[in-house]
Protein backbone atom coordinates (compact mmCIF):
# COMPACT_ATOMS: atom_id res chain seq x y z
CA UNK A 1 0.00 0.00 0.00
CA UNK A 2 3.24 2.38 1.12
CA UNK A 3 4.91 2.08 -2.37
CA UNK A 4 1.64 2.02 -4.29
CA UNK A 5 0.81 5.60 -2.62
CA UNK A 6 4.59 6.50 -3.20
CA UNK A 7 4.47 5.70 -6.75
CA UNK A 8 1.43 7.90 -7.37
CA UNK A 9 2.65 10.61 -5.69
CA UNK A 10 5.71 10.39 -7.86
CA UNK A 11 3.69 9.86 -10.79
CA UNK A 12 1.68 12.93 -10.20
CA UNK A 13 5.11 14.75 -9.10
CA UNK A 14 6.38 14.22 -12.35
CA UNK A 15 3.33 15.47 -14.78
CA UNK A 16 2.86 18.34 -12.12
CA UNK A 17 6.75 19.38 -13.19
CA UNK A 18 5.80 18.70 -16.94
CA UNK A 19 2.95 20.66 -16.71
CA UNK A 20 5.14 23.83 -14.85
CA UNK A 21 7.39 23.80 -18.14
CA UNK A 22 4.60 24.18 -20.91
CA UNK A 23 3.27 27.01 -18.74
CA UNK A 24 6.75 28.70 -18.22
CA UNK A 25 7.62 28.13 -21.77
CA UNK A 26 4.09 29.57 -22.76
CA UNK A 27 4.64 32.56 -20.54
CA UNK A 28 7.84 33.31 -22.02
CA UNK A 29 6.52 33.80 -25.35
CA UNK A 30 3.17 36.00 -24.28
CA UNK A 31 4.42 37.53 -21.18
CA UNK A 32 5.70 40.42 -22.62
CA UNK A 33 3.12 40.90 -24.85
CA UNK A 34 0.30 41.32 -22.34
CA UNK A 35 -0.44 45.07 -22.05
CA UNK A 36 -1.33 45.13 -18.50
CA UNK A 37 1.09 45.97 -15.73
CA UNK A 38 -1.41 45.12 -13.09
CA UNK A 39 -1.03 42.43 -10.24
CA UNK A 40 -4.27 39.91 -11.60
CA UNK A 41 -4.41 39.93 -15.09
CA UNK A 42 -0.76 41.58 -15.90
CA UNK A 43 2.60 41.57 -15.81
CA UNK A 44 3.20 41.78 -11.95
CA UNK A 45 1.31 38.66 -11.55
CA UNK A 46 3.36 37.02 -14.68
CA UNK A 47 6.64 37.84 -12.51
CA UNK A 48 5.43 36.71 -9.15
CA UNK A 49 4.89 33.26 -11.61
CA UNK A 50 8.79 33.66 -12.64
CA UNK A 51 10.49 34.87 -9.52
CA UNK A 52 8.57 31.41 -7.22
CA UNK A 53 9.48 28.94 -10.38
CA UNK A 54 12.82 30.11 -10.71
CA UNK A 55 13.75 29.69 -7.21
CA UNK A 56 11.81 25.99 -7.47
CA UNK A 57 14.07 25.07 -10.26
CA UNK A 58 17.67 26.84 -8.98
CA UNK A 59 17.30 28.57 -13.09
CA UNK A 60 18.23 32.07 -13.34
CA UNK A 61 16.68 32.64 -17.13
CA UNK A 62 13.04 32.56 -15.38
CA UNK A 63 14.64 34.99 -12.39
CA UNK A 64 15.79 37.49 -15.29
CA UNK A 65 12.81 37.35 -17.94
CA UNK A 66 10.51 38.38 -14.41
CA UNK A 67 12.95 41.15 -14.27
CA UNK A 68 12.77 42.55 -17.41
CA UNK A 69 8.54 41.99 -16.98
CA UNK A 70 8.87 44.85 -14.17
CA UNK A 71 11.00 46.97 -15.64
CA UNK A 72 8.82 46.93 -18.97
CA UNK A 73 5.74 47.27 -16.16
CA UNK A 74 7.78 50.30 -14.73
CA UNK A 75 7.69 51.73 -18.07
CA UNK A 76 3.81 51.98 -18.39
CA UNK A 77 2.71 53.64 -15.11
CA UNK A 78 2.68 57.10 -14.17
CA UNK A 79 1.13 59.80 -11.94
CA UNK A 80 -2.35 59.17 -13.51
CA UNK A 81 -2.39 54.96 -13.73
CA UNK A 82 -4.82 54.14 -12.61
CA UNK A 83 -5.41 53.39 -8.83
CA UNK A 84 -7.53 49.40 -8.78
CA UNK A 85 -6.41 46.80 -7.19
CA UNK A 86 -6.67 44.60 -10.18
CA UNK A 87 -5.11 46.35 -12.84
CA UNK A 88 -3.79 49.73 -11.34
CA UNK A 89 -1.17 50.62 -8.59
CA UNK A 90 -2.77 49.05 -5.33
CA UNK A 91 -2.08 45.54 -6.85
CA UNK A 92 1.28 46.65 -8.53
CA UNK A 93 2.11 47.89 -4.92
CA UNK A 94 1.40 44.99 -2.93
CA UNK A 95 2.58 42.78 -5.66
CA UNK A 96 6.22 44.39 -5.11
CA UNK A 97 6.13 44.67 -1.52
CA UNK A 98 5.09 40.38 -1.79
CA UNK A 99 8.56 40.09 -3.51
CA UNK A 100 10.46 41.69 -1.08
CA UNK A 101 8.88 40.31 1.75
CA UNK A 102 9.72 37.20 0.57
CA UNK A 103 13.14 38.54 -0.42
CA UNK A 104 13.21 38.13 -4.65
CA UNK A 105 13.75 42.14 -4.29
CA UNK A 106 15.91 44.11 -2.78
CA UNK A 107 14.26 47.45 -1.23
CA UNK A 108 15.22 50.93 -1.94
CA UNK A 109 14.39 53.31 -0.01
CA UNK A 110 12.44 55.39 -2.55
CA UNK A 111 10.84 52.64 -5.23
CA UNK A 112 7.43 53.32 -3.14
CA UNK A 113 7.44 57.31 -3.36
CA UNK A 114 5.44 57.52 -6.40
CA UNK A 115 2.93 54.90 -5.74
CA UNK A 116 2.49 55.95 -2.12
CA UNK A 117 1.55 59.43 -3.89
CA UNK A 118 -0.71 58.10 -6.27
CA UNK A 119 -2.17 56.13 -3.76
CA UNK A 120 -2.74 58.94 -1.03
CA UNK A 121 -4.73 61.58 -3.81
CA UNK A 122 -6.93 57.99 -4.44
CA UNK A 123 -8.17 57.56 -1.36
CA UNK A 124 -8.25 61.35 0.20
CA UNK A 125 -9.30 62.96 -3.18
CA UNK A 126 -9.84 61.00 -6.02
CA UNK A 127 -14.02 60.09 -7.11
CA UNK A 128 -14.09 56.07 -6.09
CA UNK A 129 -16.73 53.49 -7.43
CA UNK A 130 -16.92 51.53 -4.76
CA UNK A 131 -16.06 49.37 -1.36
CA UNK A 132 -15.23 45.94 -3.87
CA UNK A 133 -11.48 45.38 -3.50
CA UNK A 134 -10.56 44.52 -6.93
CA UNK A 135 -12.09 47.93 -7.99
CA UNK A 136 -13.15 49.44 -5.07
CA UNK A 137 -11.23 51.03 -1.61
CA UNK A 138 -10.72 48.23 0.07
CA UNK A 139 -8.35 47.29 -2.52
CA UNK A 140 -6.51 50.65 -1.92
CA UNK A 141 -6.46 49.98 1.58
CA UNK A 142 -4.80 46.64 1.13
CA UNK A 143 -1.93 49.03 -0.41
CA UNK A 144 -1.90 51.62 2.81
CA UNK A 145 -1.86 48.21 5.29
CA UNK A 146 1.14 46.71 3.50
CA UNK A 147 2.71 50.88 3.79
CA UNK A 148 2.14 50.39 7.86
CA UNK A 149 5.25 48.59 8.55
CA UNK A 150 7.70 51.52 6.56
CA UNK A 151 8.27 54.27 9.13
CA UNK A 152 8.23 57.25 6.93
CA UNK A 153 5.05 56.57 5.43
CA UNK A 154 2.90 54.88 8.69
CA UNK A 155 1.49 58.50 9.40
CA UNK A 156 0.16 59.17 5.52
CA UNK A 157 -0.75 55.01 5.99
CA UNK A 158 -2.78 55.53 9.28
CA UNK A 159 -4.42 58.58 7.65
CA UNK A 160 -5.96 56.72 4.60
CA UNK A 161 -6.95 53.84 6.36
CA UNK A 162 -8.94 56.05 9.13
CA UNK A 163 -10.58 57.63 5.88
CA UNK A 164 -11.60 54.39 4.22
CA UNK A 165 -13.05 53.37 7.73
CA UNK A 166 -14.94 56.61 8.01
CA UNK A 167 -16.68 56.11 4.78
CA UNK A 168 -17.60 52.45 5.34
CA UNK A 169 -19.07 53.84 8.96
CA UNK A 170 -20.54 56.69 6.31
CA UNK A 171 -22.29 53.91 4.13
CA UNK A 172 -22.84 51.06 6.22
CA UNK A 173 -26.42 50.75 5.17
CA UNK A 174 -25.34 51.33 1.41
CA UNK A 175 -23.08 48.51 1.14
CA UNK A 176 -23.94 45.69 -1.38
CA UNK A 177 -24.07 42.36 -0.60
CA UNK A 178 -21.31 41.71 -3.29
CA UNK A 179 -18.79 44.11 -1.43
CA UNK A 180 -19.79 42.56 2.38
CA UNK A 181 -16.73 40.08 2.12
CA UNK A 182 -14.09 42.71 1.15
CA UNK A 183 -15.20 45.26 3.93
CA UNK A 184 -15.56 42.47 6.14
CA UNK A 185 -11.81 41.30 5.67
CA UNK A 186 -10.59 45.05 5.50
CA UNK A 187 -11.54 45.81 8.65
CA UNK A 188 -10.25 42.71 10.07
CA UNK A 189 -7.16 43.28 8.81
CA UNK A 190 -7.13 46.67 10.26
CA UNK A 191 -8.00 45.77 13.03
CA UNK A 192 -5.33 42.79 13.19
CA UNK A 193 -2.38 45.25 12.35
CA UNK A 194 -2.88 49.11 12.47
CA UNK A 195 -2.62 49.56 16.35
CA UNK A 196 -6.20 51.72 15.87
CA UNK A 197 -9.46 50.54 16.62
CA UNK A 198 -12.89 50.88 14.95
CA UNK A 199 -16.19 51.67 16.98
CA UNK A 200 -18.03 48.88 18.23
CA UNK A 201 -20.95 49.47 16.84
CA UNK A 202 -19.36 49.42 12.96
CA UNK A 203 -17.84 46.19 14.20
CA UNK A 204 -20.78 44.51 15.57
CA UNK A 205 -22.57 45.52 12.68
CA UNK A 206 -20.45 43.66 10.40
CA UNK A 207 -20.68 40.25 12.95
CA UNK A 208 -24.06 40.48 12.08
CA UNK A 209 -23.38 39.61 8.30
CA UNK A 210 -22.56 35.98 10.00
CA UNK A 211 -19.88 35.31 7.62
CA UNK A 212 -18.17 32.63 9.62
CA UNK A 213 -21.24 29.97 9.11
CA UNK A 214 -21.13 30.85 5.08
CA UNK A 215 -20.38 28.49 2.78
CA UNK A 216 -16.65 28.81 1.80
CA UNK A 217 -18.37 28.96 -1.70
CA UNK A 218 -20.41 31.83 -1.28
CA UNK A 219 -18.08 33.80 0.49
CA UNK A 220 -15.12 35.54 -2.09
CA UNK A 221 -17.54 35.70 -5.46
CA UNK A 222 -14.59 37.63 -7.02
CA UNK A 223 -12.44 34.64 -6.80
CA UNK A 224 -15.42 32.18 -8.34
CA UNK A 225 -14.04 32.13 -11.99
CA UNK A 226 -11.21 29.50 -12.31
CA UNK A 227 -9.57 26.57 -10.54
CA UNK A 228 -7.17 28.83 -9.21
CA UNK A 229 -10.13 30.87 -7.69
CA UNK A 230 -11.27 28.04 -5.97
CA UNK A 231 -8.47 26.93 -4.20
CA UNK A 232 -7.64 30.20 -2.92
CA UNK A 233 -10.48 30.65 -1.53
CA UNK A 234 -10.30 27.48 0.87
CA UNK A 235 -6.85 29.42 2.07
CA UNK A 236 -8.50 32.90 2.73
CA UNK A 237 -11.72 31.52 3.97
CA UNK A 238 -9.54 29.83 6.36
CA UNK A 239 -7.35 32.90 7.69
CA UNK A 240 -10.06 35.16 8.04
CA UNK A 241 -12.89 32.65 9.57
CA UNK A 242 -10.35 30.55 11.77
CA UNK A 243 -11.48 27.01 10.30
CA UNK A 244 -9.46 24.85 9.46
CA UNK A 245 -9.79 22.95 6.05
CA UNK A 246 -6.45 21.68 5.20
CA UNK A 247 -7.75 18.36 4.50
CA UNK A 248 -10.40 20.08 1.98
CA UNK A 249 -7.43 21.90 1.00
CA UNK A 250 -5.42 19.18 0.32
CA UNK A 251 -7.76 17.79 -1.80
CA UNK A 252 -8.17 20.63 -3.93
CA UNK A 253 -4.23 20.18 -4.54
CA UNK A 254 -4.29 16.92 -5.70
CA UNK A 255 -7.36 17.43 -7.77
CA UNK A 256 -5.79 19.76 -10.06
CA UNK A 257 -6.37 18.33 -13.41
CA UNK A 258 -3.03 17.22 -15.78
CA UNK A 259 -2.98 20.62 -18.12
CA UNK A 260 -5.30 20.08 -21.31
CA UNK A 261 -3.41 22.02 -24.04
CA UNK A 262 -7.04 22.26 -26.17
CA UNK A 263 -8.22 24.22 -23.51
CA UNK A 264 -5.69 26.74 -22.30
CA UNK A 265 -7.05 29.45 -19.16
CA UNK A 266 -8.35 32.16 -21.59
CA UNK A 267 -5.27 34.91 -19.63
CA UNK A 268 -1.31 35.54 -19.14
CA UNK A 269 -2.57 36.35 -14.96
CA UNK A 270 -2.37 35.27 -11.54
CA UNK A 271 -6.45 34.78 -11.34
CA UNK A 272 -7.55 33.33 -14.29
CA UNK A 273 -4.73 32.82 -16.60
CA UNK A 274 -1.28 30.66 -17.35
CA UNK A 275 0.64 32.51 -14.15
CA UNK A 276 -2.09 31.36 -11.60
CA UNK A 277 -1.85 27.74 -12.96
CA UNK A 278 1.59 27.77 -12.43
CA UNK A 279 1.47 29.04 -8.78
CA UNK A 280 -1.27 26.39 -8.08
CA UNK A 281 1.16 23.67 -8.81
CA UNK A 282 4.24 24.61 -7.28
CA UNK A 283 2.28 25.07 -4.19
CA UNK A 284 0.96 21.47 -4.97
CA UNK A 285 4.65 20.74 -4.46
CA UNK A 286 5.87 22.87 -1.96
CA UNK A 287 2.78 22.94 0.46
CA UNK A 288 4.59 26.09 2.56
CA UNK A 289 4.45 28.03 -0.81
CA UNK A 290 1.32 29.85 0.25
CA UNK A 291 1.76 33.69 1.01
CA UNK A 292 1.10 34.05 -2.51
CA UNK A 293 -2.93 33.11 -2.02
CA UNK A 294 -3.13 36.26 -0.12
CA UNK A 295 -2.25 38.31 -3.33
CA UNK A 296 -5.90 37.76 -4.86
Amino acid sequence: MYDKQKTMNQFESTNIKQDLRKIADMLMLNGTLVECPGLIHGKMGIAVFFLNYGLYTGNRLYEDYACDLIIEMQTQIHNNSPASYETGLAGIGVGIDYLISNHFLTAENDIFEDFDDRMYRAVMYDPWQDFSFYDGLTGYGRYWIKRLCKQNTINKARECLLRIVELIEEKIMEISEKEIIDVYCFLHDFRKLSGCEISSELWNHCLKWNLQSADVNLCFSRLNKSIVGDVVQLYQHSLYFNRTLTNEIDVALHQIPVWDTEKPPVSMGLHTGYAGEGMLRLTSLNKKNVSWTYLL
